[in-house]
């Protein structure tokens, strides 16, 4: 009976020890999956690329939080002068909406003219369409500018949107067409800029659909060599501004003026 307990107790010893040595062996790994280890995948990181805060010093061609595709958050500065308005980040960039206020000029300066005159004194210049193929030699003379009023585009049931807070200018000139060009269809009158001291430019108001009475620009059909017109654009500026210079533009270069009239 004793010998058969015993073979019985060394049995159970041996099935412990294999049952041991199996855990143990190389066949079962202690690390468990899914955590990486020596050959697993490293994390992604998790910041964004240049331009993910702010917009990057030069806008960024990665896309981010508050950067966005083509620009910054912080742009719009340049492009809006003391009027200008608030960048906008995103898709939109960072350039700078004008919105309500205009864009002004920047810069802080008045621009260079081909030909300085005052008020009341005629200056030359050419005019081009392209949209209507029409190029054409004027004799412009701005004859003044006075202070307007927001009720005289109320009373014409004008749209006065954007110009809460502003200062409205009548600007008035007399236009001759010089050349044998027909401007039926054009507006050289569209060329006009407006500044006030520190170089920012006026936002025009005018309304074809609702013309004020005071200060209304005429049709040029019609306007063929040596006919005269007479009309008037309205400006607005940020409240306290007052403009100093009203400039034409270029035909080629949108920032200079072929001619500037001045006080």
């Amino acid at each position: 009976m004793r010998s058969y307990t015993t073979k019985l107790t060394v049995a159970a010893l041996a099935a412990a020890t294999a049952l041991s040595l199996a855990a143990c062996g190389p066949d079962n790994a202690d690390t468990p999956a899914g955590t990486g280890g020596a050959t697993g995948a490293a994390p992604a990181p998790t910041t964004g690329g240049p331009g993910a805060t702010a917009g990057g010093a030069a806008g960024g061609s990665t896309a981010a939080p508050t950067g966005g595709a083509t620009g910054g958050a912080t742009g719009g500065a340049a492009t809006g002068g003391a009027t200008g308005g608030t960048a906008t980040p995103g898709a939109t960039g960072g350039a700078g909406t004008a919105g309500a206020a205009g864009g002004g000029a920047g810069g802080g300066k008045l621009p260079q003219a081909g030909t300085s005159v005052k008020f009341g004194q005629p200056a030359t210049v050419d005019f081009a369409d392209k949209t209507f193929n029409a190029a054409a030699k004027l004799e412009i003379t701005v004859t003044g500018v006075v202070p307007g009023s927001v009720k005289d585009l109320q009373d014409a049931k004008a749209s006065t949107a954007g110009l809460d807070g502003r200062a409205l200018f009548y600007v008035s000139w007399t236009m001759k067409n010089m050349s044998d060009a027909k401007l039926t269809f054009a507006a050289p009158n569209s060329k006009f800029k407006v500044y006030d001291a520190a170089g920012n430019l006026g936002m025009f108001a005018n309304s074809a659909a609702n013309p004020v009475a005071k200060c209304n620009t005429p049709s040029f059909s019609g306007a063929t060599k040596g006919v005269e017109f007479k009309g008037c654009d309205i400006v607005s500026f940020q409240a306290g501004a007052t403009p100093v210079m009203v400039g034409y533009g270029d035909s080629t270069d949108i920032s200079k003026v072929q001619a500037a009239w001045t006080k």
